[in-house]
C-alpha cells in the first residue's frame, strides 16, 4: 500500500495544473463501485438517470482542495435535478479524511479508492485532481486533468447543460 500511495505521489507531481475541459477519448464507462465513509457502497448504476461528477482527489492536494468549494456550489445550484457529485479520495487514512471533512464538509459521497483501481481505469496518468462526467445514460462524455480557478465555469457550463437535457456530442 505504501508502495502505491508513494507511486501516486510522484505520478500526481504534486497535483498538476489543470489541462481544460476535454472530450472522453472514447471506449465504455469503466465500473466504479466503492465504500462510503459510513461503509456504504455507492455504484455508478445506483445513478443511472443522473449526471454524474466523480472527482478524483486527495486531502494533500492543494489544488484539489480548492476545487472543492466550486463542486459544492455547482451540486447546491441543481439541487433537485438530476445530478449527484462523488469525491474519491484516493488511498487516504479514513482518519485523515474525517479530519479534512471537519474544515471543509462536503454534502456528497466521499468514497474510498483504497487501492486506486478505479482512478487507473479511468485515468492511467493519475493526475490530480481528476474529474470526470458522465452523462444520464452513464457513458463519460468529458473529463479535466489537474486544476486552475476558472476551469469550473466550462464544467458547470458542462453539466448544466446536460443536466437539462441538452447533449454535448
Amino acid at each position: 500500500m505504501r508502495i502505491l500511495f508513494a507511486a501516486l505521489l510522484l505520478g500526481a507531481a504534486a497535483c498538476a495544473a489543470a489541462q481544460g475541459l476535454k472530450p472522453w477519448p472514447g471506449g465504455a464507462t469503466p465500473p466504479l463501485a466503492l465504500r462510503d465513509l459510513a461503509g456504504r457502497e455507492h455504484r455508478l448504476q445506483d445513478y443511472r438517470g443522473k449526471v454524474v461528477l466523480v472527482n478524483f482527489w486527495a486531502t494533500w492536494c492543494e489544488p484539489c482542495r480548492e476545487e472543492m468549494p466550486s463542486m459544492k456550489k455547482l451540486r447546491a445550484s441543481l439541487a433537485g435535478r438530476p445530478f449527484e457529485v462523488l469525491a474519491v479520495n484516493l488511498g487516504e487514512p479514513e482518519a485523515r479524511i474525517r479530519r479534512f471533512l471537519e474544515t471543509v464538509p462536503l454534502d456528497f459521497p466521499v468514497l474510498l479508492d483504497r487501492d486506486a483501481t478505479v482512478i487507473g481505469a479511468y485515468n492511467p496518468s493519475k493526475t490530480l485532481p481528476y474529474t470526470v462526467v458522465i452523462d444520464r445514460s452513464q457513458q463519460v462524455v468529458h473529463r479535466v486533468s489537474g486544476y486552475t480557478p476558472g476551469d469550473e465555469v466550462a464544467l458547470s457550463t458542462l453539466v448544466t447543460q446536460l443536466v437539462g437535457g441538452g447533449t454535448t456530442r
